[in-house]
């Protein structure tokens, strides 16, 4: 099962291209952010409600002794999502598919210097194939003085979002072992819906959403992403309670494959040999990052 809830959240996760091209015509990245953790924590409660499971018993005792890595979390999934949302709706949709190897790159890096993991030379080269493939991804052949004015900005906000999630990840290691999987990422999408919303505030009581109409798709892409960040991130906690932690980001990078499917499939964006190469590229830095060395027999 463990397998399947992945393989499930690869799938899921490769929609967040489409479901902001549904959204963007009507909301900003901001407003789009907003509603992808208010409708998140609006699942996540009823999913609690349909497992009939009620909160821990130290549940408010724990959120006074984790605040500080839930507030880091909350914050740096509000950016991470902030800036991936912003580059979706300026970009193709399936231009996402840089944050996974950046949050990889970000959690390897900090293994080593938070956790004093060695870096052998295998996992050095990965890395580098990881930011080979996010190069050749950006370039897509242009000419240069193309790539520097335009696509470099949106690959820079994409690795910037893997960064934060990569932050946020942390925060959910440091707290795993505290608090109940659904609890931890109701806490921590609550703030970050908080977070999201007060910057939304002047705008509102401007006028910002007089006269906006949304269309069936869009209303169908807020609900979609909603459930994707409540419970894609549920499942994901689960399989990883199920699997080797090293198959985790190997059947999660299949996420790329999907999306650019989707990106050709309903907004007929075309793929070039170089977004192939760069996948394939990142994909193989991906799960060389995460298989172990095979040990060395005693002699």
């Amino acid at each position: 099962m463990g397998y399947f809830y992945l393989l499930c959240v690869a799938l899921m996760f490769s929609f967040g291209g489409t479901c902001v091209k549904l959204i963007s015509p009507h909301f900003g990245p901001a407003y789009i952010t907003f509603f992808r953790f208010a409708v998140g924590v609006c699942f996540l409660l009823l999913l609690k409600a349909a497992k009939r499971q009620a909160f821990q018993k130290d549940f408010f005792s724990a959120l006074r002794l984790l605040a500080g890595w839930i507030l880091f979390g909350a914050a740096a999934k509000w950016v991470a999502y902030l800036t991936e949302n912003y580059a979706l709706s300026h970009g193709p949709s399936y231009g996402n598919i840089v944050t996974q190897p950046a949050q990889t790159v970000f959690l390897t890096l900090s293994s080593v210097l938070l956790f004093k993991e060695k870096l052998p030379p295998r996992k050095l080269f990965c890395i580098l194939l990881c930011m080979m493939g996010v190069l050749c991804i950006s370039w897509n052949g242009r000419p240069l003085e193309v790539f520097f004015q335009e696509n470099i900005l949106l690959t820079g906000l994409f690795i910037l979002s893997g960064f934060c999630a990569g932050c946020h990840v942390l925060s959910q290691k440091m707290i795993a072992d505290r608090m109940d999987i659904i609890d931890s990422n109701l806490s921590i999408f609550a703030v970050s819906a908080i977070l999201s919303f007060v910057p939304l505030v002047p705008g509102m009581a401007g006028g910002d959403l007089a006269g906006i109409r949304p269309d069936l798709g869009c209303i169908a892409g807020i609900l979609i992403f909603g459930f994707i960040t409540g419970i894609g991130f549920y499942l994901n906690a689960r399989a990883i309670l199920l699997v080797p932690f090293y198959m985790v980001p190997v059947i999660q990078s299949t996420m790329a494959i999907f999306a650019i499917l989707w990106g050709v499939l309903f907004f007929h964006e075309k793929i070039s040999t170089y977004i192939i190469g760069g996948t394939v590229m990142f994909i193989i830095g991906l799960i060389g990052l995460q298989i172990k060395g095979v040990p060395q027999k005693a002699t």
